[in-house]
């Protein structure tokens, strides 16, 4: 059996093999991480399109040529879709664009197939359209996907990609080894045959891994943050404010806090409902974290009780965050809400996140006993 075909159909067998395993993660991971399907995909086309390229001259030239290089191409461009959808970059808007790239693609095979059959522009063809659509995906991942091991492993596959149809196209053009058909026994046709057994299995990794590190991401977050507001939760928060306080320590650096209550929260729920009260406390998440830095962390203690940390903010810049606060409340609709507020900085070396938190808490308490929609500062 000659050394290309044997190529192709171990291609063929690692292609099905790893499509399989990325339909079994579409289906089985959360529906937020979209992509895993489109990828799957992509595989399992280039998996059917090898038989194809394998019955050369034993079907028509129509399905073993023009069908099965039109299949390469939509494999890469799923490929390209669903990093998109991955990273949630909107599709291509010029639809127009890729119908006539498909068209110009699939008449240019015919061409060199019926009119002028030419197996060497036939390749070439295929290295340069395939060129493109690899390239722009390859931006698209430099781009919109995070820094992961995941992204290295897709970014280095793609720039094999990239590399390899760089070098066909130049050795085309210079004339070194210019094929006469696919089964052509030529060290370069021998390694440009052989490069889908090692690139579907990384690209299959690569999409597995970014998946995973994506599913990771999410978990942490759903451990960290309230359901609702997604504020961090109170344990999470705790933690927060134990770094905030060694740096503080540390550094000298200077910090603050505010506990805050809304104001007759009960009475919300009572009148309007709860969904109308859980309205109110993603409106009050919403609000105040415009009205804070990034470096600023929201958090939920529970029920309608937030805190908020304020690394390098004395007291005095605290209060003008609280007057923010109070005045996005008035504001608000349908149902407008206020909130009571206790603030404290942290004091000295001496001082202690017990103690700061204790302070809070009474000022907080002052500020409800004073008749609340106000701030206290100990």
């Amino acid at each position: 059996m000659p050394a290309p075909l044997i190529i192709l159909i171990s291609s063929c067998f690692m292609a099905l093999s790893m499509s399989v395993v990325l339909l079994i993660i579409a289906k089985t991971f959360p529906k937020n991480i979209q992509g895993l399907r489109e990828w799957a995909l992509s595989v399992l086309v280039i998996a059917l399109a090898l038989p194809l390229f394998i019955a050369r001259d034993v079907i028509p030239d129509l399905f073993s040529i023009v069908l099965a290089n039109l299949m390469l191409l939509a494999a890469f461009m799923l490929m390209n879709a669903g990093t998109r959808k991955f990273s949630g970059v909107p599709p291509r808007a010029n639809r127009n664009l890729l119908f006539w790239f498909v068209l110009v693609y699939v008449s240019l095979f015919v061409w060199f197939t019926y009119i002028q059959p030419n197996a060497g522009i036939r390749l070439a063809i295929l290295s340069l359209f395939t060129l493109v659509v690899i390239l722009d995906h390859l931006v698209l991942a430099l781009k919109a996907l995070p820094k992961t091991t995941g992204r290295h492993f897709m970014v280095f596959a793609l720039g094999v990609l990239v590399g390899s149809r760089v070098l066909r196209l130049g050795g085309l053009m210079l004339g070194f080894e210019p094929p006469t058909g696919i089964f052509d026994d030529t060290t370069s046709q021998l390694f440009y045959m052989a490069l889908p057994s090692v690139m579907v299995p990384l690209g299959t990794v690569s999409f597995i891994m970014l998946a995973s590190e994506k599913l990771h991401r999410d978990l942490e977050f759903i451990s960290r943050h309230d359901g609702l507001t997604q504020c961090l939760n109170k344990q999470s928060a705790i933690e927060e404010l134990q770094r905030e306080v060694s740096r503080a320590k540390r550094h000298g650096n200077k910090l603050s806090i505010m506990l805050i209550d809304l104001d007759k929260f009960k009475d919300i729920n009572d009148t309007h409902g709860h969904l109308a009260g859980d309205k109110v406390l993603v409106d009050f998440a919403k609000k105040t974290k415009i009205s804070l830095r990034d470096t600023d962390r929201l958090t939920r203690f529970g029920g309608d009780e937030f805190m908020a940390i304020l690394p390098d903010t004395d007291l005095e810049h605290a209060l003008l965050v609280a007057d923010r606060l109070h005045e996005a409340g008035k504001t608000s609709q349908p149902i407008a809400w206020s909130v009571s507020i206790g603030a404290s900085a942290w004091l000295d070396a001496d001082d202690s996140l017990a103690a700061m938190l204790n302070r809070a808490d009474k000022a907080l308490y002052q500020s409800k006993t004073l008749g609340r929609g106000q701030t206290q500062a100990l």
